[in-house]
């Protein structure tokens, strides 16, 4: 066993040292956690054994656990609250895996399993259960096949986006993988298909046509071979994922970046009408995302760079950093993809209905087409045209998180998420987002929200930024998280997924 903490998590510079300052050594060290119900004794001769199965090089204790806790924890420096696991086992392998559940079983451990711990908003690698033994699934981070003529991949856990997406250009695909805003997480945390599952008891499941030994459909067709299950898996601890299937996008001959934007906050209504029909029918074939003026400033710097007053930057501020900065109040960004001609004809058909219905707000697209006819080279997009949209990595938004921190530089900065979910409807969004301001305003935190709309939901994040070193900030944001399902409590709306702080707390 090793108390020294993990090494060389990442192949790249940049995202090894942004996982290393995130994790580091907390304020308070982190004192031994034994789970319920397992005596020291057994716990120890678990330990030895796990030790056996994948070396005591990749087994950590004491020390090294700073890497599998909440590196944002409002509860950092409260024993009695803070989640922290008993020990962490890095497996590379299947035959590993079933060898880690064994020994649970016979030990009776309970595991948390996670690809690479990079949901921090709602947790990161923190257990649910304090003393559980962290099961890290990075070392298993193979590619095991990227497909142009069916455009999917497969993959094992462990696998980064950045590292697809490096694969794929490296190796020529025709692909784009899509991306969130930082792509050191794993491709397992937003896919769930095609799966290889370890169960408990050592047993592997495969799902839909993957389960038939030598299938062609095995990664291109979903739900077509006896009962549908990968649902059992998705945000769960039923079992432990071995491998996956992704679906991408092929690459297009064209892609235009399309915004939508509004300088009142008020207009937020109008948008989600205007564009959920949209989504609805398909004229917007994706995903689209919804971002407030408060958070595109705090890609920009610090609170203490455009406010020096007390507390967070009031309404009136907000509005003459709009003005200053050319900031709309809220942007609406989406993609197309395909042919050139086509692309233009999606715009123009939003572009006609913009102008006859909502005149106030305004409509942008910027093209990119390949050369000669071909495809569109994603590395020739600029990158404030091309993030989340066609598949290049980025950690563009990691520096957020220090907005709330003193001029001074002290602090750690930190940031946490609320994610109902909520029908898409105009009236509705507004409601909700009238409410949410109330509360930010009461707690003291700037509205940060950004949402996206589905064909037929809306996937709301009420955001807040906060210095994890300062006791208010976490007063108010554990408060604040209250206010929130309270709010969705009256509204019966479901969460998307729940901090590991909160559940089983309602």
């Amino acid at each position: 066993m090793t108390s020294t903490a993990p090494k060389n998590t990442y192949p790249w510079d940049e995202y090894e040292a942004a996982h290393q300052n995130t994790f580091s050594p907390p304020n308070i060290p982190i004192k031994r956690a034994i789970p319920p119900g397992v005596t020291e004794e057994a716990f120890d001769q678990a330990i030895e054994a796990l030790a056996a199965v994948v070396g005591k090089d990749q087994v950590f204790v004491g020390g090294a656990l700073s890497h599998y806790i909440d590196p944002f924890d409002i509860w950092d420096d409260d024993e009695s609250k803070r989640k922290v696991p008993g020990a962490a086992v890095v497996p590379a392998s299947v035959e590993e895996v079933r060898a880690i559940l064994h020994v649970a079983n016979q030990f009776n451990i309970p595991l948390w399993t996670f690809s690479r711990g990079k949901n921090l908003g709602y947790g990161g690698p923190a257990p649910r259960i304090n003393g559980s033994v962290a099961l890290d699934l990075r070392r298993m981070n193979r590619i095991l096949e990227v497909n142009d003529e069916f455009s999917y991949c497969v993959v094992e856990p462990g696998v980064s986006w950045k590292q697809l997406i490096d694969y794929c250009a490296e190796h020529k695909k025709k692909v784009w993988p899509s991306t969130p805003s930082l792509s050191w997480g794993s491709v397992t945390g937003n896919s769930i298909s095609g799966l290889e599952v370890l169960l408990a008891d050592g047993d592997v499941v495969r799902t839909g046509q993957f389960s038939i030994d030598g299938s062609p459909n095995a990664f291109i067709s979903k739900f077509t071979y006896g009962p549908s299950i990968e649902g059992l898996f998705l945000q769960s601890n039923l079992g432990v994922v071995t491998k996956l299937s992704l679906w991408m996008t092929p690459t297009p001959p064209a892609f235009m970046e399309c915004t939508l934007c509004a300088d009142e906050f008020q207009h937020i209504e109008p948008m989600v009408d205007l564009l959920g029909p949209m989504r609805q029918n398909g004229l917007i074939p994706s995903c689209v995302w919804f971002m407030g003026c408060w958070e595109i400033l705090s890609a920009r710097g610090k609170r203490v760079d455009f406010w020096e007053g007390p507390g967070p930057v009031p309404a009136w501020r907000m509005r003459e950093l709009c003005k200053e900065l050319d900031l709309p109040y809220w942007t609406a960004r989406w993609g197309f993809w395909g042919p050139k001609r086509v692309i233009q004809a999606q715009f123009d058909e939003i572009k006609e209905v913009v102008e006859k219905t909502q005149p106030a707000l305004k409509l942008n697209g910027t093209i990119f087409s390949g050369c000669n006819g071909g495809l569109v080279d994603n590395k020739s997009i600029p990158e404030m045209n091309a993030l989340l949209l066609t598949g290049q990595s980025s950690l563009f938004s990691l520096p957020t998180i220090q907005w709330a921190l003193p001029k001074d530089g002290s602090g750690k900065g930190a940031h946490g998420d609320y994610a109902p979910l909520i029908p898409n409807s105009g009236k509705l969004t507004l409601e909700w987002i009238k409410k949410s301001y109330e509360c930010y305003e009461k707690r003291g935190i700037e509205p940060m929200i950004d949402f996206f709309m589905h064909e037929r939901h809306i996937l709301m994040v009420n955001m807040f930024m906060y210095d994890q070193q300062n006791t208010r900030d976490r007063k108010a944001i554990y408060d604040l998280y209250h206010d929130f399902h309270k709010l969705s409590k009256d509204r019966c709306y479901g969460m998307y997924r729940a901090h590991v702080n909160y559940m089983g707390k309602y």
